[in-house]
């Protein structure tokens, strides 16, 4: 019996250090999660980006006019978010996030270009 309630105590224990963990990590990236409406300086090129949470990890994807895609080294650290996409062509992405603005730059092989965008709601 007393083995019995040590294990269920353990298991109580363990549920919530990893609900918090979790909840943490959501935390970290609020001000990222959901849907964002981004385009060039220019208004000719618009994309979508969308985060999320798969358990503990942030997963991002992105659709643009050359195709829809996961992200690749996504990162989120201090409101700065990079990322890279390959739809045929590698674009890195770098902006920084200020509530729910995005202000930043994509490069390509051949030039870069301003980026900004909005979060939906």
């Amino acid at each position: 019996m007393k083995n019995r309630m040590l294990l269920i105590l353990f298991v109580a224990v363990f549920c919530l250090a990893t609900a918090s963990v979790f909840s943490a990590q959501a935390k970290k990236y609020e001000a990222l999660l959901g849907t964002w409406d981004v385009e060039t300086d220019s208004g000719e090129y618009t994309f979508t980006f969308v985060f999320s949470m798969d358990g503990e990890t942030l997963k991002g994807n992105y659709t643009g006019r050359s195709g829809d895609t996961e992200m690749e080294n996504l990162s989120f650290e201090d409101n700065k978010l990079e990322f890279t996409v390959d739809t045929g062509m590698v674009i890195d992405f770098s902006a920084t996030i200020e509530g729910d603005t995005l202000e930043g730059m994509l490069s390509l092989d051949y030039g870069e270009a301003n980026i900004s965008g909005k979060k939906r709601e």
